[in-house]
């Protein structure tokens, strides 16, 4: 019985403060249809469809990713333990490494 009560109120979703609905001591406020430009005319629905609307359509992957298959090929034929991603070992120029004191 808890975790159903738990579930459905998690389902619910966050409560949102009522806020002023977008009316301000200065009057009625018109400067943004959404009322994302101010906290108080704000609801959680408003942002999240602003999220969704502006989320990204890619996701980057590591410069090592290409090439992953030689990475895990390159450890099992050693008999190491493979390593996550490239290691970047060797792409940073020696004199960047030699210390400088």
């Amino acid at each position: 019985p808890k975790v159903k009560e738990a579930l459905e109120e998690h389902e619910k979703g966050p409560g949102s403060s009522p806020g002023n609905k977008g009316m301000f001591a200065t009057g009625k406020s018109d400067f943004d249809p959404t009322g994302l430009r101010a906290t108080m005319s704000a609801s959680y629905e408003a942002a999240e469809a602003s999220l969704d609307a502006n989320m990204p359509d890619h996701l980057p992957t590591p410069k090592w990713f290409a090439k992953q298959d030689e990475i895990v090929a390159w450890y099992e034929e050693r008999d190491l333990p493979v390593s996550i991603g490239g290691t970047g070992y060797g792409t940073v120029p020696t004199h960047a490494r030699v210390a400088r004191w």
